[in-house]
């Protein structure tokens, strides 16, 4: 290494997310090279021990809480023109999924809203599809009056050379993305999650380079949001990294050992929701248990990792060896790589679960109830409407369960035949999952480190 450090800035704004780069090789890599300084940002003090042992610095993303009243208020301003924004921006793009969810009931509707989803058409009054008001109403959320102290101070204090921006189309990190443009700090944009692209709008300004899971994620980029081709990278997906390490392949009798079931057990796992998306889940995981008792095949439930009200919802249902309760758990990749590989099959009401299964080749069958007694925009089954569910599902690689008889039919053929869906699967995995080698890590710190030494050359250059 030749000179200074390369200065980096990560900014990672979610739970997920941060698991997501702190447990895998990502945060390992980019500690051990020499060139770069990091400095990783996330809202939980938690993460800071994790990326110093990574060899990471840590400072938290900025909160409104910290604020002073003005800028809390005008944080608080930002944040519902983002919210007009994307309702308008999912409106003109004909997204059916944020259609759909506007015909829903009130209070799914309201719970959607306290999440920040634009689940009301008030976010688009008037005219949401004019694309004139789309226009002005995005150059007036990406004007300064949205840059806030904290991250401006950071950018001053670290002088960074790159950014990693973690989330490109949340409130949250715009302030970030608009101190970077502000600084002529060269961006690179993460897609969080393979939904991203048809469900949470705009993309923030001043991004140079994009990083994403698979080409059908870069294929929207370029389709919705008008993202060359030349600027994406298609890297995979860095958490399923470690399904392809020797470590992390836990024997079945550990796995059974640690689930406190007896050596030889057969267990079906369902990977559940929280509240607003899984209100359903504690009756049907209790209906599953109850028809899966002949077959001697034991409901394993993982509570998702931020649902907080999980004992409620849950716990009265743990009866091992017929039932086990799995308390929320975000950070052992290890462990979940191990439940879903050696699982009989892996339920879920549209989860990203059902993705894991299929990266280990593991059965998985995605739950899609039509409950006429729901209004019908509430029903599990329209979560399956949405863009990228819409698109997988055609691969043949996960089949559905309208009700709970053809569910049952369904994990029954299974129980008989793992390799049942094994062909549409491999496809699934082609097009969706792809490239599944373990690498993706490794390929995201190349691009960092590759994109920071070239920012560095042309400030040298520039001064």
């Amino acid at each position: 290494m030749t000179g200074a450090p390369r200065r980096v800035l990560l900014v990672l704004p979610s739970a997920m997310m941060a698991r997501n780069w702190l447990s895998t090789d990502v945060a390992a890599l980019l500690g051990r090279d020499r060139a770069l300084e990091v400095t990783v940002v996330t809202p939980d003090v938690n993460d800071r021990a994790a990326a110093e042992a990574a060899g990471l610095s840590w400072e938290p993303l900025l909160r409104p809480k910290a604020m002073s009243t003005f800028e809390r208020l005008r944080f608080v301003g930002g944040y519902l023109l983002q919210m007009l924004l994307v309702h308008r921006f999912n409106a003109m793009a004909g997204f059916r999924g944020a259609r759909e969810r506007l015909r829903q009931s009130w209070p799914l509707r309201r719970i959607a809203i306290r999440e920040g989803l634009p689940a009301s058409r008030c976010f688009g009054f008037p005219l949401p599809r004019s694309h004139a008001l789309y226009w002005m109403l995005s150059a007036l959320y990406r004007s300064g009056w949205q840059r806030q102290r904290a991250a401006e101070s950071l950018f001053d204090r670290l002088r960074p050379d790159l950014m990693v921006l973690g989330h490109i189309q949340t409130h949250f990190t715009m302030a970030y993305a608009l101190a970077a443009k502000a600084r002529s700090v060269p961006t690179i944009g993460m897609v969080g999650s393979w939904d991203q692209p048809t469900t949470k709008g705009p993309i923030h300004p001043g991004i140079d380079r994009y990083i994403v899971q698979g080409q059908r994620v870069a294929d929207e980029l370029n389709r919705y949001h008008g993202i060359a081709p030349s600027a994406v990278e298609a890297v995979g997906w860095v958490q399923m990294d470690p399904y392809h390490k020797p470590d992390h392949m836990t024997s079945r009798d550990a796995v059974l050992s640690d689930l406190g079931l007896p050596a030889g057990a057969r267990y079906v796992l369902f990977g559940a929701y929280p509240e607003r998306l899984g209100r359903h889940e504690p009756a049907l995981c209790a209906d599953i248990a109850s028809r899966l008792a002949s077959s001697d095949c034991t409901l394993v439930v993982r509570c998702h990792p931020i649902d907080q009200d999980w004992r409620a919802r849950f716990s009265a249902l743990h009866h091992p060896p017929h039932v086990v309760i799995l308390p929320p758990e975000l950070g052992d990749l290890k462990r979940l790589a191990g439940q879903v590989r050696h699982a009989e099959m892996v339920l879920s009401s549209a989860g990203t679960i059902l993705l894991d299964a299929v990266a280990l080749d593991t059965p998985a069958i995605a739950i899609a109830f039509e409950d006429e007694s729901e209004p019908y925009f509430d029903r599990i089954a329209r979560r399956y409407d949405m863009e990228h569910w819409a698109s997988l599902l055609k691969t043949g690689g996960m089949p559905m369960a309208r009700d709970i008889e053809e569910l049952m039919t369904v994990m029954r053929e299974t129980l008989e035949n793992r390799g049942r869906d094994a062909e549409g699967r491999v496809r699934l995995v082609t097009d969706y999952l792809a490239p599944l080698d373990g690498a993706a890590g490794r390929r995201i710190a190349a691009a960092i480190s590759s994109a920071a030494s070239a920012s560095a050359r042309c400030r040298t250059a520039a001064s």
